[in-house]
């Protein structure tokens, strides 16, 4: 599996290599190497980094904020059915707001710094609570009602019972959310200016024409990508292992 990805990574740089070259125009598409220089240059300023941590920050923030209040009222709304009858409108509506609107709403509602991590909430909080939901559901109704039948009480039964057997939603709901609120995050900085942060590298490179410098900054989100995706998948190991 790793050599054949690593195939494709090359048969991609080669690509990008001929299309360059045939374009032969660095405003356009830069060669590669360009791009690896500047990434490398990138690595020597501290504004680089202070960019990440920031982008980060107000990412992950945002993320931990919208599963913690998913995932508590994904469980009640499991445990109580009345309360997902009351709730499934609002749900139906948040889900359907696009997010782009989202975006523009909290930036005229807020600061553009409290901004970051209203978006990624707002955006996030639908889709992790559809996952605890969607866990509790495919639960066996008779294993439910032995667990009602014991003197527990509702916080043991939620977090005793529900939690474990629902563990691979909430595995694929922090690996999806993980990615998609760092992508929501940067996208937020571009559109608000936030500073500092990559979205605010990534309007810099815009204003400036520097092709490099986006194709980098893209290159170093990736990575990115791949490393909170990679920090997601242990965290839901460890959880594993403990069983919660």
């Amino acid at each position: 599996m790793k050599k054949k990805g690593a195939a494709v990574i090359i048969v991609l740089l080669l690509l990008w290599i001929v299309l360059a070259a045939q374009i032969n125009n660095e405003f356009m598409l830069p060669l590669p190497f360009d791009v690896f220089k500047q990434m490398l240059f990138q690595l020597t300023s501290p504004a680089f980094y202070q960019a990440i941590v920031m982008s980060l920050y107000r990412s992950l923030s945002g993320l931990a904020i919208a599963y913690s209040c998913a995932l508590l009222l994904g469980l009640l709304c499991g445990y109580y059915r009345w309360l997902a009858e009351l709730f499934a409108p609002i749900y139906l509506i948040l889900k359907s707001i696009p997010n782009i609107s989202y975006i523009l709403i909290a930036l005229i509602w807020t600061n553009n710094e409290t901004a970051v991590r209203l978006i990624c909430f707002m955006i996030l909080f639908p889709m992790i609570y559809a996952n605890v939901l969607s866990g509790i559901k495919s639960i066996d109704q008779d294993l439910l009602d032995v667990a009602r039948v014991y003197p527990e009480s509702m916080p043991n039964i939620l977090f005793r019972v529900y939690l474990p057997l629902i563990l691979p939603y909430l595995k694929a709901a922090l690996s999806t959310g993980a990615g998609l609120a760092f992508k929501v995050g940067v996208m937020a900085e571009i559109i608000g200016s936030v500073s500092p942060g990559i979205g605010r590298q990534l309007q810099i490179c815009r204003i400036n024409m520097d092709m490099s410098g986006l194709f980098a900054w893209t290159l170093w989100i990736i990575l990115l990508l791949a490393f909170t995706e990679f920090i997601s998948k242990k965290i839901m190991k460890y959880l594993e292992k403990r069983e919660i």
